[in-house]
């Protein structure tokens, strides 16, 4: 027995290691970026890593974010987001800068940081199992980020999503602080490691992270990120089966979606007896979306307020330009002089004075 077992181990010491491959996930059959997991977790790390929902005009909603993705052309959220991510990859970027991004430059920017980490033998989204490496995929794109269609576009900005909480340093001290982390711990330090930060802090451990809303008595989770009324609805996560599709946009389908929870509650005849996890977890789940209807209607309120705004705006400088390009006005009476059949001497008086349009 000894020997046989030596021999197995030999054999098997000699013979090369089988490769282990990865969980490969199915692709998505998903025609809009509503019902991509994906959208959610770019969207929830501009949320709670960055400040440009409150930057960006415009990116009030998820459903600004994917109407930016859609977009065929250079849309100004996109242009934003990207510059953000870019500068949290690149704190020194001098050919970018916050405030004015140009699309051209930002696009061959993004182009340059994604072929840089490929450099690295790091397994991304763009993994090639026959090539054994990383494919950038602006090798085959003649117009850059902003002519691909937006399936493209969500696996760049996801891939981007990961590298900074891997690699950015801002991204990284945030988690840092968040968790307790402390570096360098068997150096003796004369400051003593910073108290935890409050849970109503906006970048605790508590705000940034990131679970479910609920559960309903089919298992399904219920995820939202803001106070607008989209809710994502998906089965466990955990699976690399896992489905993932929008069930509520609007406040009329937020309300019939809390209509159809409360349907499937378990009835009251059942108060008295013991409920199952499944059906206690059912009934927190109505409840907490019941208690988001108040906030929902004024991030709504919010929202068709600054959209008023912007409007007015677009008029006023429409009107500036009319008014601009308006040809010169008399702005003050002529002067008439009336003599008798002559001219008058210096041949002033009957000249117009004109004056610049003071609008």
């Amino acid at each position: 027995m000894p020997a046989a077992h030596n021999g197995k181990a030999a054999k098997s010491s000699v013979e090369p290691a089988a490769e282990k491959k990865g969980h490969i996930c199915p692709p998505s059959n998903a025609t809009h970026p509503r019902d991509r997991w994906e959208t959610l977790f770019v969207y929830a790390f501009m949320c709670k890593f960055t400040q440009l929902r409150s930057k960006v005009e415009g990116l009030d909603s998820p459903m600004d974010f994917e109407e930016a993705l859609l977009s065929h052309e250079p849309h100004p959220v996109m242009t934003h987001v990207l510059t953000r991510f870019v500068l949290n990859l690149r704190p020194g970027a001098r050919n970018i800068r916050w405030g004015c991004p140009c699309p051209d430059q930002i696009s061959s920017t993004v182009s340059a940081v994604l072929a840089e980490y490929f450099k690295k033998p790091e397994r991304t989204v763009f993994w090639d199992e026959e090539l054994k490496r990383n494919v950038d995929p602006f090798e085959q794109v003649d117009g850059g980020f902003f002519s691909v269609d937006w399936d493209l576009k969500l696996k760049i900005l996801r891939q981007l999503v990961e590298l900074q909480l891997t690699h950015s340093p801002a991204v990284k001290t945030l988690i840092d602080r968040a968790w307790g982390v402390v570096h360098n711990k068997h150096k003796k330090k004369e400051t003593p490691d910073p108290p935890p930060l409050d849970p109503s802090d906006p970048f605790s451990m508590e705000s940034l992270s990131y679970n479910p809303l609920g559960q309903d008595n089919t298992r399904k989770r219920y995820w939202v990120v803001d106070d607008s009324p989209r809710v994502y609805m998906s089965t466990n996560p955990w699976k690399i089966t896992a489905a993932f599709q929008t069930v509520s946009s609007t406040r009329e389908e937020y309300v019939a979606l809390v209509e159809k929870m409360k349907a499937s509650a378990p009835s009251d005849s059942k108060e008295h007896e013991k409920r199952s996890k499944v059906e206690i977890a059912h009934i927190a789940l109505v409840k907490a979306l019941e208690g988001r209807l108040e906030a929902i209607d004024a991030e709504l309120a919010r929202v068709q307020k600054l959209r008023k705004k912007i409007e007015q705006r677009a008029i006023l400088l429409a009107q500036a330009e009319i008014r601009q390009t308006r040809t010169r006005r008399q702005t003050r009476r002529p002067d008439y002089v009336y003599f008798d059949g002559g001219e008058s001497d210096d041949g002033k008086d009957d000249e117009y004075a004109y004056q610049e349009d003071e609008d």
